[in-house]
Parts: structure tokens; C-alpha cells; sequence
């Protein structure tokens, strides 16, 4: 079959033309519309024409072939668009986690393998879910298979229990004297100082405040000016020696929290300058690390700020991130106990201390069920 472009006003007038030039065997195959020029002596006054393609015969059982073999082709086209749409359908209505699909464990039940799903989709390394799941299960007979010998978040609250640390509430029994948060910038931690002052507070405990941060004017009022809504003494030590003093003036205080200013973890210098202040007492020193951070930075943050005695972990804004799982990963592997997790701005709220049932809540539930879950009393 061979081809030729024909320009007409309209597609009656292809056909006409068809007909009259090619004959019956002649067929439309395409056509658009084009602008073309009304006097060709001039650049402007286009009107609107159609640009037909025609399919001309050379020999009619030739055309009937390639007319059933494009028949052919139509139809397979439109039973996969079908079968397409019909995926579509199945994917949309199915539960979005459950698209990941942890293989190669024939050796546990369907439920404990869709519990490791779901801590996969939440952002749990699959190695880490699986060795989690399987501490939380025993051999069932009947199934032959590795099924949760109770309710699933009990077992995986048990499971946790082995293998991650947790401090949260002990905290307010077993109050340090003196407690410093460090961090990279922008972390969150001024914030996070004034709603476990609160908290303290709520415990019966006497706070006190004092801020190493006098770089940022800003930060040291934002501070002062919570701290002076709950009535707490407040101090800004510029040296170490202000430090100790400051610390000698608030002796009487159940609890000191130290706010310091951010460092990256790439400025060596600054942290050497950081160290000094905090070698001449005796401090419990919690890393705040950002919870939307990909698991890598945050084992960098560790690494580089590991010059501190490090006797926890604070991870805030942990509602700006769809894979709370990097928290688990992170807390199993560096064995660092979580003190507490910051879910927003809000003070003295958008603060939950850390426990065992809220880390199974994180990986295994919804977020809007979290959220109702992990807010503050």
C-alpha cells in the first residue's frame, strides 16, 4: 500500500476527493489540521485546513491482509487497555502497604509475614523486621509455620524489649542533675528543652535552664520567654567558666537542662569548642536527631557527635516523615536508648516519651491512628 497527504477545507471533501482520484479501495488513515496561508505572496491571513493521509491499494488482496492484520492489532490494543484497567482497580482498592511484598519467608504464617510488610513499608530495614517478627513468634504445630504466640502488638512489644533500648518515662524517676542536647542545626532541640521543662514540672520536679546558644539572639529570647511563662530560672553562659557558675547558682534545682547552640556534624572545630564547656562537670549529654533525616545522615550525626558521652537519643519532628521505620533501625543498631520523640512546634505540647507501645504504634499502625495515639495528655 503506498501513501499520499491531500490538503482539503473538510473531511467530506477528502472523501469526495477519494473517491473521485483513487477509487473505492482508497481509505482515510489520518488527519490534522494545519494552518496554511491564504495568498502565498503575503505572511499573514493563515486559514485553517485538514491534512488528510490516504491509503491507496496496489493490489486488493494486499489491502484486505493489512486492513485484518491492523483489525488484528486494534482489538489486542483494547484487551490490554481492559486488562490494564482492571490492575488499576485491584491496586487502588488494595491497602498501600501491603504492595510490599516480603518474600523468601515460606518459614512464617501469612499474618507474621504481613506484620513484616507493614514494618517494611514503614520504613523498617527488612533484615531488622525480619529478625523482629521472628523474635516475636513461636513454631506453631498445626500451621508448621513461625506464627505471634499472642496478639500481635504484644508480641512485637516483647520483641522490642530485647532489642531496643528505651528510657521515656524512667526519666522523671530517675532524674539526672544536669542534661544536655545537642544537635545539628535546625533540629529542634530550644523547643524540645521548653516542653521537657513542662513535663518535669508536671512530675513535681524543680527545672532549671541555661542556654551555651548565644549566637542567635532569636534563640536565647524564644528560650527565656518560655521559660519565664513557667516561672524557671534561666541563665546564658558565654564561657566555661559562666557555665560552672551558672551551675553553681542553680544548685538548688532537681533537674538543669542545657540548651546548646547547633553544630553540623562536619565542624569538627565547633564541637572540639562545644566539648570543652561540658569536660569540667559531669552531664548526661541526648543527641537530638531529626526524624526525616534518610537512616545514613542520622548514623553520621551519631558517628561525628559520638565525642560526647552520648546516653540517649531524641528524635524530633517525627511527623514530617512517611518511614518512621529509620527510627527502629537506628535505635537497634547503635543500642542508644530513645528518651522521647517531638511530633511538632506546639509547646508544651507535641511531645511523647518514648515506650515500647508507641514504637509498635509507629510501625504498625496508620498515621491518623498515631497521631490520636501519641498526643500529649
Amino acid at each position: 500500500m503506498r501513501t499520499e497527504k491531500i490538503i482539503v477545507s473538510s473531511l467530506q471533501e477528502a472523501v469526495e476527493e477519494l473517491k473521485k482520484t483513487y477509487g473505492e479501495n482508497a481509505v482515510v488513515l489520518s488527519s490534522r489540521v494545519v494552518k496554511r496561508k491564504r495568498w502565498s505572496f503575503l505572511p499573514f491571513f493563515k486559514t485553517t485546513m485538514l491534512e488528510v493521509v490516504i491509503g491507496i491499494p496496489e493490489d486488493e488482496g494486499e489491502f484486505k491482509k493489512e486492513l485484518e492484520e491492523r483489525t488484528k492489532v486494534y482489538e489486542e490494543l483494547e484487551r490490554l487497555k481492559s486488562t490494564l484497567s482492571e490492575v488499576m482497580k485491584s491496586v487502588k482498592n488494595s491497602p498501600e502497604e501491603e504492595q510490599v511484598v516480603v518474600g523468601g519467608e515460606e518459614g512464617f504464617s501469612l499474618r507474621a509475614q504481613r506484620v513484616m510488610s507493614r514494618m517494611v513499608y514503614r520504613g523498617v530495614r527488612k533484615e531488622i523486621a525480619k529478625k523482629l517478627v521472628e523474635e516475636a513468634c513461636g513454631y506453631d504445630i498445626e500451621l508448621g509455620k513461625l506464627d505471634f504466640k499472642e496478639d500481635v502488638h504484644e508480641s512485637i512489644i516483647k520483641s522490642f524489649q530485647k532489642h531496643i533500648s528505651i528510657e521515656g518515662e524512667r526519666i522523671f524517676r530517675e532524674t539526672p542533675k544536669i542534661m544536655v542536647l545537642v544537635g545539628p542545626t535546625g533540629v529542634g532541640k530550644t523547643t524540645t528543652i521548653a516542653k521537657l521543662c513542662y513535663l518535669f514540672k508536671r512530675h513535681r520536679k524543680k527545672p532549671g535552664v541555661i542556654t551555651l546558644d548565644s549566637y542567635r539572639v532569636g534563640a536565647v529570647e524564644q528560650l527565656r520567654s518560655y521559660v519565664s511563662i513557667m516561672e524557671l530560672p534561666f541563665k546564658v553562659a558565654d564561657s566555661p567558666n559562666e557555665f560552672v557558675k551558672s551551675l553553681e547558682s542553680m544548685q538548688d534545682r532537681d533537674v538543669i537542662l542545657v540548651d546548646t547552640a547547633g553544630r553540623s556534624q562536619h565542624d569538627r572545630l565547633r564541637l572540639s569548642e562545644l566539648k570543652v564547656f561540658l569536660e569540667s562537670v559531669e552531664t548526661q549529654v541526648y543527641l537530638t536527631v531529626s526524624a526525616n533525616l534518610s537512616e545514613f545522615v542520622m548514623y553520621e550525626v551519631i558517628m561525628q557527635f559520638g565525642m560526647f558521652p552520648l546516653k540517649g537519643l531524641i528524635f524530633s519532628k517525627l511527623d514530617e516523615t512517611s518511614y518512621p521505620g529509620n527510627v527502629i533501625n537506628v535505635a537497634y543498631r547503635t543500642k542508644l536508648p530513645i528518651l522521647c520523640f517531638t511530633t511538632g512546634q506546639t509547646v508544651p505540647d507535641d511531645i511523647v516519651m518514648a515506650s515500647y507501645e508507641y514504637l509498635a504504634k509507629l510501625v504498625l499502625e496508620e498515621r491518623n491512628e498515631l497521631e490520636s495515639a501519641g498526643s500529649s495528655p
